[in-house]
């Protein structure tokens, strides 16, 4: 992988993001055989104690002449070419769990569809890769990324399962507003329900406080952590002590320096 300097990387996460759709193929495939991409970790806090408890990591990547690519859109892009999907999932949570700064909780997203592509049995090489590094130092906990459709709800259910016989811990994101997926057999499985103060505060006052006090409630009852994703202020920290959420992550909390080779 580029090694870059400090303000390289400074200039490479301040400037403006690349759409994946202004670059011609050729670049988008130079991306992922230079292996343009990198992890950055933010930190996930207990809301009481002030602890940190460990780090979610996310992912980067940028053309040749270190501009950032919508990491998003990248992956949405992909999904046109499943078999470079996959690939670039594996190496990133290579990458990932391999540059992770500390120990305690790493928390890795992986798209559904990624996650499949490896197979629908216990010998998917995700599961592997996540199986070596189970019952360390740190604890690998899976976010699994859908598409919000029913199907993804079954195979969401199928994905918790056989995380689970390996030995790692699993999170929803976006339970309980619109767009999230949400089963009852998938909340009491998984380990920790994930919801974003960003989308809750968009919503009716009384609608939002109604739901996370509703979430909370319920993941207390069966033995659930709740982490409120996009705590970017201290009014916004403030309400999910109230509410009684018991983790959260967002811009409040420092980042950790993007991790490249």
């Amino acid at each position: 992988m580029n090694a870059f300097n400090r303000s390289e990387i400074g200039a490479l996460m301040l400037g403006h993001e690349v759409e994946p759709a202004d670059l011609q193929p050729s670049e988008l495939l130079d991306v992922i055989l230079g292996r343009r991409f990198g992890a950055h970790y933010q930190p996930i806090v207990e809301v009481q104690s002030g602890e940190l408890l460990g780090y979610q990591a996310s992912s980067r990547f940028w053309t040749h002449d270190y501009h950032a690519i919508d990491a998003g859109k990248m992956f949405a892009s992909l999904h046109k070419n499943p078999l470079l999907l996959f690939h670039i999932e594996m190496e990133m949570k290579k990458l990932q769990i391999s540059q992770f700064p500390g120990t305690g909780w790493l928390m890795l997203d992986l798209d559904i569809d990624s996650f499949f592509m490896g197979g629908g049995d216990m010998q998917n090489p995700f599961l592997a890769l996540f199986k070596e590094h189970a019952w360390s130092e740190r604890e690998l906990i899976v976010n699994i990324v859908d598409h919000k459709s029913v199907a993804d709800a079954y195979r969401s259910q199928r994905m918790i399962s056989m995380l689970q016989q390996c030995g790692t811990s699993v999170a929803l994101e976006d339970v309980g507003v619109s767009w999230g997926m949400f089963s009852l057999s998938a909340f009491m499985d998984a380990s920790i329900i994930k919801f974003s103060s960003m989308a809750l505060r968009a919503l009716d006052i009384k609608a939002a406080q109604a739901t996370v006090d509703w979430l909370v409630s319920a993941a207390r009852k069966i033995g659930v952590q709740t982490v409120m994703s996009e705590v970017d202020t201290c009014a916004s920290f403030d309400w999910a002590r109230r509410m009684g959420v018991d983790c959260v992550q967002g811009n409040l909390f420092a980042r950790q320096d993007l991790q490249v080779r």
